[in-house]
């Protein structure tokens, strides 16, 4: 009976930081010579999706900024025609999970359980980079994760974690891994 439970225990903490785990996806031109980029600006074009929490907002830019010049990129005006064009949008969705719990009763019936809602706030920021010659999409990286409602420096940190795990997989320089 011990084991059931402590089996049960390890479980529910497994689910739940599968739960909380954030996810990244990254895809890009393949075709493209990233070295040939040397220089970006923020798109000012109005953007419906943008960020609509502007501390977050600020979070994503200033990380953004800092990946893309430590690859050698430079920030200039849009007006200075830049190599690459970025956008950065944002977009959160309520989430409703259900967690059942019961005991006894496996053979004649009997028992307890209930069953809880839990509310959660799922938080996805998108990062394009448009090449400005070809007049396509470069680079795009796609962060996911659960945002905290009562603790505005975590979600700062979750943005600075998906923009640095994208930044991982930009293709220019090459990782020397």
């Amino acid at each position: 009976m011990k084991l059931r439970i402590l089996f049960g225990l390890a479980l529910i903490c497994l689910m739940s930081s599968v739960a909380s785990a954030q996810s990244i996806y990254v895809d890009y031109d393949h075709s493209l010579d990233f070295s040939q980029f040397h220089t970006y600006a923020w798109g000012q074009q109005p953007n419906p999706n943008q960020i609509r929490n502007p501390f977050l907002a600020q979070e994503a830019q200033t990380q953004i900024n800092a990946q893309l010049q430590s690859k050698g990129l430079q920030l200039v005006q849009e007006s200075q025609n830049p190599d690459l064009i970025v956008i950065a949008s944002g977009g959160m969705k309520t989430q409703i999970s259900y967690n059942a719990w019961g005991t006894g009763g496996w053979r004649w019936g009997g028992g307890m359980g209930t069953i809880t809602p839990e509310q959660s706030v799922i938080g996805t920021l998108v990062v394009d980079l448009y090449d400005t010659k070809a007049k396509q999409m470069a680079w795009r990286g796609t962060g996911q994760g659960t945002l905290n409602e009562s603790k505005s420096e975590k979600n700062r940190q979750l943005v600075a974690k998906a923009v640095s795990k994208m930044f991982q997989k930009y293709p220019y320089p090459p990782n020397n891994k």
